[in-house]
Formats: C-alpha cells, sequence, structure tokens
C-alpha cells in the first residue's frame, strides 16, 4: 500500500464513477431516486438491499454490512489486495503508477523478471508458429481442427521449435540461468548449461485474470511423450489457480455474470471462436477450490460442459459439486452425440450448442440420472436406497430451501420412493447423521463441522504463509483447535514445502478449510514482511506459556497444591502473563 503515492490515490478515487465500476459486475443496477440500486453481489437475496451512493462515491448493503468506497468495492468483488485494486483501477482511468524495483521485495522483483521472460518467450512462439519453416506441421495441425487465423492470434498461439531457442535467447538478453529455470522455460542438461523445457509442440500461452502471460500449456507433435504438458509450478503460476480463457472472456462474462466451464484448450477456443465468449476450462486437472474462487469473483452461475464420456461425467459431476459448495448456481450441460464441444460447435454451429446450454439440468437431477444410467434395469428397494443417498447428499448442501424441496419433490417421482421417506433421512442427515456418502479418499466430507481457528492461530498461519521458512518453529500442540490441528497436518506432510505448496495444502481439507487458508493467504499477501520472525516467535512463546501456565492451574485447583519448582513456574508465568490477552 505504502508503493503508491496518497497524490495517485486521490487522483484515482476522484476519476472512478462508483455506479460504472458497479454496473460492470452488477448490469441489474438501477437507479432509485439519487441513489442505484440491486440484489447485493456478495450474498444471496431475494429483495435487494445494495444501495450505492453516488454523490459519496460508496456503496452499502444493508443485509451483509459490505461497504465502502470504489477500493473496497473492488476488493471484495476480485478478492484483491488493496495494492492490486488501486493498480487495476489506475488502469481502468489511466492514471500512471511508478514503482521502481528499489521499492519492491526481493520476491516481487523475481516476480516482474519470471513475467518479463514469459512474456518474451510468448511473443517468440508465436512468431515462430506464423512465421518459421519448422511450424509446418503445427499449422496443419491447427487448420486440421478448424483453428481460425483470428484465433490463433487472439489467443496468441505458438510453436516450440525442436532445436530450442528459447533458453539461449534469454541468456542473451542478460536473464540468469537460475531465472529462466524458474520460470519453467528451461531445464538444467546432465553436462551443464540449459535445455529448453519445450520442444516440437503446440503452445498455448495461460494467463491469469488480469491477462498476464504466467505459463504454457503445450501438445505434442508426433510420438512426444506425454501429449499433454503443463509448465512446472513458479512463483507466478499454479496451475490449479488459472482459468484458461477466463481473461478473454471477462467482458462477457462480467455482463451475463455466468462462466460455461468447459475441459480443455480446444473446446474454449472453439467456443470463443463461434461468439461464445464466456467459455473457460481449468488446465487439464479436476476443478479446484482456487478456481471456484475465481469464477465466484465474476459470476454468480455456472454451466459446466465437459466430454460426453465416463471420466467427463465424473469430472462434471466434482466439478459442479464443488461450485454448489460455494453457493453459484450450478447447470449440467451434455453435448448430443457423445462428442466434445468443439467437435460438436464446428459440425453444428453456435446456435446448436446454445440450445445444449438451455438443456442444462440442475446438479440433483444430473446425478440422479447418471446414477439411473449406471445400474440399468429395474431397480429394487436397495439400488433405489443407493440412489437416493447418492443426490440426498447434494441436495443437503443447496442453500435455497424453496429449490431443495423442488428437488426433493422431483427425485421421489423418479425413483417412484414415498417423498416423506425421503424428508425423513435428510432431516436425519441435518441432525448429525454419518455422511451419505463417503469421500474420496485423502479428503474431508464437504459437510465436514464448520472450519474455526481459535484466538491467535490465524495470526500464526499468517505469519508462516509470509515466510514459509519459520514453519519448523510451530508445533501441533501450538493450536487448541481442530481445524488448527489439521492444518498444521497438512502442512508439515508437505514439508519441505514444494514450490506449489499454497495449492497442494489445500488437496486433503474439507472445501470450509479451503476456504479459510485461502483467506490467511490472501490477507498474508496484504501484509508488510517485516519483523515476521521475532512477532511469530513472541506469539508462540505467549501461547506455550499461556498453555503450561493452565495446566499447572489445574493441577493446582485438583490437588490444592504445588511442588515447590512448579509452584515457583507457575508465578513466574503469571508475571509474564499479567497484562498480556489471553491467547
Amino acid at each position: 500500500m505504502a508503493l503508491i503515492p496518497d497524490d495517485a490515490l486521490e487522483s484515482i478515487r476522484s476519476r472512478v464513477d462508483i455506479a460504472e465500476l458497479v454496473k460492470d459486475y452488477v448490469p441489474q443496477l438501477a437507479r432509485a431516486g439519487r441513489n442505484f440500486k440491486a440484489r447485493c453481489p456478495f450474498h444471496q437475496e431475494r429483495t435487494p438491499s445494495f444501495i450505492v451512493t453516488p454523490e459519496r462515491q460508496t456503496f452499502h448493503c444493508f443485509g451483509c454490512g459490505a461497504g465502502g468506497d470504489v477500493f473496497a468495492f473492488l476488493m471484495k468483488m476480485e478478492s484483491l489486495s488493496f495494492t492490486e485494486a488501486a493498480e487495476k483501477l489506475a488502469e481502468r482511468v489511466g492514471v500512471k503508477i511508478v514503482k521502481s524495483e528499489e521499492a519492491l521485495g526481493p520476491a516481487e522483483v523475481e516476480r516482474l523478471k519470471i513475467r518479463e521472460l514469459l512474456e518474451l518467450a510468448a511473443a517468440f512462439y508465436h512468431q515462430t508458429l506464423l512465421k518459421s519453416p519448422s511450424a509446418a506441421n503445427a499449422r496443419k495441425y491447427l487448420a486440421e481442427r478448424k483453428v481460425s487465423a483470428e484465433s490463433v492470434t487472439t489467443f496468441r498461439l505458438g510453436y516450440a521449435p525442436k532445436d530450442g531457442d528459447v533458453a539461449a535467447r534469454a541468456l542473451r538478453k542478460g536473464f540468469a540461468p537460475e531465472l529462466v529455470v524458474k520460470a519453467g522455460l528451461a531445464r538444467k542438461a546432465e553436462r551443464g548449461g540449459l535445455r529448453d523445457y519445450f520442444f516440437d509442440r503446440v503452445l498455448y500461452p495461460i494467463q491469469d485474470a488480469k491477462g498476464v502471460v504466467v505459463g504454457f500449456g503445450a501438445r505434442a507433435l508426433g510420438e512426444g511423450h506425454p501429449k499433454y504438458l503443463n509448465s512446472p509450478e513458479s512463483p507466478v503460476f499454479s496451475k490449479g489457480r488459472v482459468l484458461y480463457g477466463l481473461f478473454l472472456g471477462l467482458p462477457d462474462v462480467r455482463k451475463q455474470r455466468r462462466v460455461v466451464l468447459m475441459e480443455g484448450y480446444m473446446d474454449v477456443m472453439a467456443a470463443h471462436q463461434h461468439g461464445l465468449k464466456t467459455a473457460c476450462a481449468p488446465l487439464g486437472t479436476a476443478l479446484t477450490l482456487d478456481q471456484v474462487a475465481l469464477v465466484k469473483r465474476y459470476a454468480g452461475e455456472t454451466i459446466v460442459v465437459f466430454d460426453a464420456d465416463q471420466a467427463g461425467e465424473n469430472a462434471a459431476l466434482r466439478s459442479a459439486e464443488l461450485l454448489l459448495a460455494e453457493g453459484l448456481g450450478v447447470g449440467v450441460a451434455t453435448v448430443p452425440q457423445g462428442k466434445d464441444p468443439d467437435e460438436f460447435l464446428h459440425a453444428h454451429g453456435l446456435p446448436a450448442f446454445q440450445k445444449c446450454l438451455a438443456g442444462a439440468v440442475d446438479l440433483a437431477q444430473f446425478q440422479t440420472e447418471l446414477a439411473l444410467k449406471r445400474r440399468p434395469g429395474a431397480l429394487g428397494p436397495a439400488e433405489k436406497s443407493a440412489v437416493a443417498r447418492e443426490v440426498l447428499e447434494t441436495i443437503s448442501r443447496c442453500p435455497d430451501e424453496i429449490v431443495k424441496s423442488g428437488w426433493l419433490t422431483r427425485l421421489a417421482q423418479r425413483l417412484k420412493i414415498d417423498e416423506g421417506s425421503l424428508r425423513l433421512q435428510l432431516s436425519r442427515r441435518g441432525q448429525g447423521e454419518r455422511p451419505l456418502r463417503s469421500a474420496p479418499a485423502g479428503t474431508t466430507h464437504p459437510m465436514a463441522p464448520k472450519a474455526e481457528l481459535a484466538g491467535g492461530e490465524e495470526d500464526i498461519f499468517t505469519d508462516v504463509f509470509m515466510e514459509p521458512g519459520l514453519f519448523d518453529l510451530v508445533r501441533e500442540a501450538d493450536f487448541s483447535s481442530e481445524t488448527g490441528r489439521r492444518i498444521w497436518q497438512a502442512l508439515a506432510k508437505l514439508h519441505p514445502w514444494p514450490g506449489d505448496w499454497s495449492l497442494r495444502v489445500r488437496e486433503g481439507l474439507a472445501p470450509e478449510e479451503n476456504s479459510l487458508v485461502q483467506r490467511i493467504l490472501l490477507r498474508a499477501d496484504e501484509f508488510e514482511k517485516t519483523e515476521v520472525a521475532s512477532r511469530l516467535q513472541a506469539t508462540l512463546a505467549r501461547r506455550r506459556a499461556q498453555t503450561r501456565w493452565d495446566a499447572l492451574r489445574q493441577t493446582l485447583g485438583r490437588d490444592g497444591k504445588l511442588g515447590a519448582a512448579e509452584h515457583a513456574e507457575y508465578s513466574r508465568l503469571l508475571g509474564e502473563l499479567k497484562g498480556s490477552p489471553k491467547k
């Protein structure tokens, strides 16, 4: 925050019209006298209670209490730090913010240089695809996949030649070899020097939500293995935090408040090429909670369109469950004839595909039909019970009671069973019955108890996330809450932490714990990294003293006395803690 001068902030504040800004994210914002009014984008509500006041350049929701100025709105809407929000608004209104490398920390300078490297690489790969004779097979492949010349330019597609030249070019421009490796553009050769990471592959530059190239997806031509390869994790790239194509479609996504989630690069390009700009895709992996949070920044509704095979159906189901658990509206669309979205779009065009989207079913119906499809033939009571238990798992997570009731009625009709028995089963589950369906190995059930940390525990994780090397100072016994201990255990399993630790630590946590970790990570990004170690050591020392004093006090209360050494320790700890807030 201190990096942006006050006069620049004031200039941004005076030039941004808060009503115009909010309308980009909340299209239904309508004038109500001197103010504007709409349903709040930060929580679900039926009656509009979200007010924008142009005279004061502020917003306020009387339902959830959210409020503030243009910076606060953008920070909350897109989960940005203050600095990120200020930079984005500055770009919007043409205010120039000048930063010097001297004002930045070493980690930020490194990230800036990696982004510069990736941008140079993207430009080289793109020009190679367009002009080099060595890229003839790559151009042929894209033509066969019906990728237009406009899409090649829009998506900045590229080609990595067989002989490799990116690492050498980067070194000639003065970039350090270690930085080229860390950027994911090269690896160290066995005999010394650097070797390009990508060879003889079509490259798909991956842009974050700001349009910055953070990595590459690559498809092999010929016999290359694996067929698809992503850039390795780096300080600027984690494949579980990016959605391919989202940046290019953001204007349409914001206007429609909807995302169409697909499975691969070609699906997304075909959709954009035919005019469906709201399409995006995860990077060849299962949808993550980070990606769900990214969708939630810009949209309130999603339609999942994955491939029609069993793997695609499973992926669609998992993705839709995650989206629903985070409060997003979810529909699942099926492409006719068992085709992939890109095949269908090229064969039948956008109007036919839009009919598929219009026919999207809600998650409960999709899950019901999928369960029945996998149990062909007449269903007996046991099979009906199994199907009901699967679908009730999803129904129980629906936040809207009216929708939930409708789903129950339809499920009863589809299975030809008594609706009252379904409602009884659901109510038993709400009263603490064990999960209706076992969670996949290595995960916690989505309906796990609410994730809550004890006082002071969030401060510990914030400091550790700011400086991961400090994790060695922290013990499991420093946490009194179950949530704190589970997060500590997940971190301990990764130790020493890999570059993508912030993604991997959440793979074994429940959704609410994931959301908690994500919030703490965002909090850690906003703080200045000064005196972190001394602050953490002081926090731990105070907590451990408090824990020991509490144990001695319990002994005193139970036995009525302490040994001489314990009594001296009790008195010393009491003196240390006197006046300190209890953590």
